[in-house]
């Protein structure tokens, strides 16, 4: 097969993004760009794995692959110098992305926040990591841009210029979430300033891709929003209907907040699908849904992971462009068909060794698809870290604790070795 030299691939993540809320908001005219995505294109749900963890969904989309194939297995892992226990990094990955594919055929590859994309790996294109929106503690204004959160190199003081902080955000930016903010007694509530917190990274990270679309030449483009997710955990409770053991003043004061957040992620989105042309596919994905409804747990387990009682096992699937069937149901999309589509988008063999298969439904004209054994025999330079990559183990403090503080994980334990240990045991679990 050739690759054809105008095809483009745009492909955004929103994190915990789902039907239900998506629905309702089209039907009420407030996701507008949503909307013409999907009557444009095909539309359908997308199958997660379980468990429910994203750095381990978000791996197997660019992948293709299931866990124990692409080696990242939770939230945190053992640092390997021993030294303790840090977050998930791509060091784990065991296997080629998807932007490690098409750049091996010169093909350009921007990356923007994927989880885990740190550190930012050499891709032919340019990689922001995972770390690079994380927003400092409410009341700190130092925000250094750490090394090897941006590759290439040179680029990092622009895109640290780019970053949006929590205290630059006005009232009119806040008002949408929270009509009623003014009402928050901060000094015992900090739920307004997760609030301020999410919507601020979230913007940071629509910056730095707006930018780097505008500036930096690319034939695919992949975003990821972690937002919707964070809302969500934050503030489903208080979604419309009123729940009988929410109280009256917490849902007047934070009701708005997770459909607030949806509607300005299709803002977001309608300024990437301005930023593209004619040749461009655009693929828009969830890793997992959310529960909006009477399914929601009123309580959570009390164990490491356990937000994730609230994610619904069916996230979003929508691709639209040349060559795609308009206004069309998807049937039977798994998370795992995402890499080997955009491999036949771009004309390529489908690894043998890839769980996901192309999602030929979608197609006006069905492509033929090849097969390779497997890209990770492939020789040449694909831009993946060495073996021998290893982090300072001060990179990863700050974002273990944004971790701890959004439940993912537990604090480590003092003793180091207990801390491995029980690290280790909790990946395995989630491996088996």
């Amino acid at each position: 097969m050739t690759l054809s030299a105008a095809r483009k691939v745009l492909l955004i993540g929103w994190d915990a993004a789902d039907w239900k809320i998506i629905h309702r908001l089209m039907d009420c005219g407030l996701m507008p760009t949503t909307q013409r995505l999907v009557e444009n294109g095909v539309m359908g749900n997308l199958a997660t794995l379980s468990p429910v963890l994203s750095p381990m969904l978000w791996t197997s989309i660019a992948t293709g692959k299931r866990p124990f194939k692409h080696g990242i297995l939770g939230f945190s892992e053992p640092a390997t110098d021993g030294s303790g226990v840090r977050p998930v990094t791509n060091l784990s990955r065991k296997t080629k992305a998807i932007w490690n594919i098409l750049g091996q055929h010169g093909i350009r590859t921007n990356v923007v926040g994927w989880w885990p994309s740190h550190p930012a790996e050499p891709i032919n294109g340019v990689m922001v990591s995972n770390h690079y929106h994380r927003a400092p503690k409410q009341n700190e204004r130092d925000w250094p841009l750490l090394p090897h959160f941006v590759h290439p190199a040179e680029l990092a003081e622009t895109l640290a210029e780019l970053r949006v902080h929590p205290l630059e955000l006005t009232p009119e930016h806040v008002l949408p979430f929270i009509p009623h903010a003014a009402k928050v007694e901060q000094d015992n509530d900090r739920r307004l300033a997760m609030c301020l917190k999410t919507i601020a990274e979230c913007t940071t990270i629509h910056s730095g891709a707006t930018h780097i679309m505008e500036h930096h030449p690319w034939d695919f483009m992949a975003v990821y929003y972690d937002a919707i997710d964070h809302f969500c955990h934050g503030f489903m409770k208080y979604h419309p209907p009123r729940q009988e053991h929410v109280s009256e003043k917490d849902f007047d004061l934070y009701q708005n907040v997770v459909s607030a957040g949806y509607v300005y992620h299709d803002m977001m989105l309608r300024r990437l699908i301005e930023m593209t042309g004619d040749d461009t596919t655009v693929i828009l994905i969830s890793d997992h849904g959310f529960h909006p409804d009477h399914l929601r747990p009123r309580r959570l387990p009390a164990e490491p992971a356990g937000p994730a009682a609230e994610h619904r096992e069916h996230g979003i699937f929508v691709m639209s462009g040349p060559g795609i069937q308009q206004d069309h149901l998807v049937h039977g999309a798994n998370l795992l068909d995402i890499a080997p589509t955009i491999l036949t988008l771009f004309g390529l063999p489908v690894g043998e060794d890839m769980d996901g298969k192309p999602l030929l439904d979608a197609f006006v004209t069905t492509p033929s698809v090849q097969s390779i054994p497997s890209w990770d025999d492939v020789p040449g330079e694909d831009g993946q870290h060495s073996k021998e990559r290893r982090l300072d183990p001060s990179e990863s403090r700050e974002a273990m604790e944004q971790l701890i503080a959004l439940g993912y994980i537990e604090r480590p334990d003092d003793n180091k070795e207990k801390a491995i240990a029980q690290t280790q045991r909790e990946l395995n679990y989630n491996l088996a």
